[in-house]
C-alpha cells in the first residue's frame, strides 16, 4: 500500500479551482477555439463563422441562446494560487470574446496571455473529445477530485483517511470553515463522493473505485483505486459530435 498522501503537499493544479461548467453549445465553441490555435507562444485572433462552429446557422432563436452562451463564456476565469499558495489570484480565459451578425454571423476571440501555459498544456495532455468531457464537469468537487486522483493515477491505489478527502473535495477554505452539511459521513459520501465519481466515470475520464475502512463502525478512510480510460487514440482526435439546440 502506497503512503498516505497526507504526509505530502496536496497535489495543486488550476482547473482544480477554476469556475468551469461548460453546457453543450459553450464547450462546442471553446473546443472549436481551442481546435483553431496554432502557436501558444503567441496568441493571435481567432475568426471562426458560426456555420464552421454550429455546422447549420442558427433561427433567431438560436441567435439569442448563442448570445447567453457567449456571455457566460466569456467571463470564465482561471484560479491561480499567490505566492505560498496564501492567496488565490483570478485570471479570465478570453481577453475577449464577440458575436457578429455580419456574414452569416461569425465569432472572434481571443486568448488570455495568463491562460496561455494551461491551455497548451491542456491540449498536449488531453485529446479534444477528453477537454470536451472535462470542461462540463459541473461542480467544483468534481473537478477536484480528478484532477487529484489523476496525479495519482500511475500509482493505482491511494489511501486518504476521510477528513483527507474532505479537504481535497470541499476546498481547504471551505473544509476549516467546517461545512456543517457534510460534517455526517453519510451526506459527504451520498452528496459529494459517490456524485463526484458517477460524473468522472461517466465521462470516461477515469475509472474511480473504493472502498471503506471502519474502526468502532465508524468510517475512519477510504482506499481509492484509479484507473485510465485513456487509449492510444491520436492527441489530437476530434472531439465527438455535440448535439446543439435539440
Amino acid at each position: 500500500m502506497n503512503a498516505s498522501p497526507a504526509s505530502q503537499s496536496l497535489p495543486y493544479h488550476v482547473f482544480a479551482h477554476s469556475d468551469f461548467g461548460l453546457d453543450t453549445l459553450q464547450t462546442k465553441v471553446f473546443i472549436h477555439l481551442l481546435e483553431q490555435v496554432t502557436s501558444y507562444e503567441r496568441l493571435q485572433p481567432i475568426r471562426a463563422g458560426l456555420a464552421d462552429v454550429l455546422g447549420n446557422p442558427p433561427t433567431p432563436q438560436h441567435y439569442t441562446l448563442l448570445e447567453e452562451a457567449l456571455q457566460d463564456l466569456a467571463g470564465k476565469r482561471l484560479t491561480k494560487p499567490g505566492p505560498g499558495r496564501s492567496s488565490m489570484g483570478f485570471y479570465p480565459i478570453f481577453e475577449y470574446l464577440t458575436f457578429h451578425h455580419e456574414q452569416g454571423g461569425y465569432l472572434e476571440a481571443l486568448f488570455s496571455e495568463h491562460a496561455r501555459p494551461e491551455l497548451q498544456e491542456l491540449t498536449s495532455t488531453f485529446s479534444l473529445q477528453e477537454i470536451a468531457s472535462l470542461v462540463t464537469l459541473r461542480h467544483s468537487h468534481t473537478q477536484r477530485l480528478f484532477w487529484f486522483l489523476r496525479a495519482y493515477a500511475g500509482e493505482r491505489k491511494v489511501e486518504l483517511s476521510v477528513e483527507e478527502l474532505k479537504e481535497v473535495m470541499l476546498g481547504v477554505r471551505k473544509y476549516r470553515q467546517r461545512d456543517a452539511e457534510y460534517e455526517r459521513y453519510y451526506d459527504f459520501k451520498t452528496r459529494v463522493v459517490d456524485q463526484a465519481i458517477k460524473a468522472i466515470r461517466d465521462r470516461g475520464l477515469l475509472d474511480i473505485r473504493y472502498r471503506e475502512y471502519r474502526h468502532k463502525r465508524v468510517v475512519v478512510k477510504l482506499v481509492l483505486t484509479v484507473h485510465s480510460y485513456r487509449t492510444a487514440s491520436p492527441p489530437q482526435a476530434r472531439a465527438a459530435q455535440l448535439i446543439l439546440f435539440p
